[in-house]
Parts: structure tokens; sequence; C-alpha cells
């Protein structure tokens, strides 16, 4: 870094924002399959309940034993939602800190490249006053 040049640093932290990113987003579709397959499930069981309704209450014997193994999946898609939600919040906060870390580089090499242009427009500035008393010397003395 001898150059005081951050764009390597500032590529390498783009990519680490954007598999940040492509991993919250495997996590949130993840989390939407989870929804889905809840309602899908509530659905089921509806539809369940009221086709056994249409039975004779001789035939309804295993809605209960249904019913049972649907509560314990209801049950286990809670907690894999809850799981995934969790993950979901330490993706987010990963993320977020690796966008700082990003924006920390952005804003250094920025305040560098502005320092670095008017370094340069200084120095132009004075080759500029140099040529100015140059010509001025040259009009003023007869040669």
């Amino acid at each position: 870094m001898a150059k005081k040049d951050l764009h390597t640093l500032i590529r390498l932290r783009k990519w680490d924002v954007d598999e940040k990113q492509r991993a919250l987003g495997v996590l949130l579709r993840q989390e939407e399959e989870v929804i889905d397959r809840q309602a899908a499930l509530e659905a089921e069981v509806e539809n369940e309940i009221a086709f056994t309704a249409t039975l004779p209450a001789d035939q309804r014997r295993t809605l209960a034993a249904y019913l049972k193994r649907c509560d314990d999946f209801r049950a286990r898609l809670a907690e894999i939602l809850a799981e995934v939600r969790r993950q979901i919040v330490g993706a987010q906060n990963e993320l977020a800190e690796a966008y700082r870390r990003l924006k920390t580089f952005e804003v250094t090499q920025e305040a560098r490249d502005a320092a670095a242009l008017a370094e340069e427009n200084r120095q132009e500035q004075i080759e500029l006053n140099e040529l100015g008393l140059e010509l001025h010397r040259r009009k003023v003395q007869p040669a």
C-alpha cells in the first residue's frame, strides 16, 4: 500500500458484503418455505377435518391420530422457523458489520483521493503562477 490505494481492499470488502447478502437471501428463502409449509399444513388439516365430518362416526377413528401427528409436525415446523429466524438475525448482524468495514475503506479512499486531487490542483496552480510571472517578466524587461 505504498501508493496509498485501497481499491483492492474495497473490492475484497464488496465481495464479502455480496457473500453475506447471498447467505441472508438463502436464509430468508428458507424462512418463507417454512411459513408456506405451515400454511399448507393448516389447509390440509382443515380439509381433512371437513372431509372426515362427512363420514359416518365409525370411520372417524383415525382422525385423532392424524391430528396428533399434525400437532407434532406443527411443533417441529415452529422449532425450525425459530432456528432459521435466529440465523437470519445473525446473518443480518454479519452483513451490517461487513458493510461498516466496507464503508470505512471507501470513506478513507475518498479522503485520500480528495487530498491527492487537491495536491495536484495546488501543484498545477503553482506552475501556472510561475508561468504567468515569467511571461510578465519578459513583457516588463526589454530584450
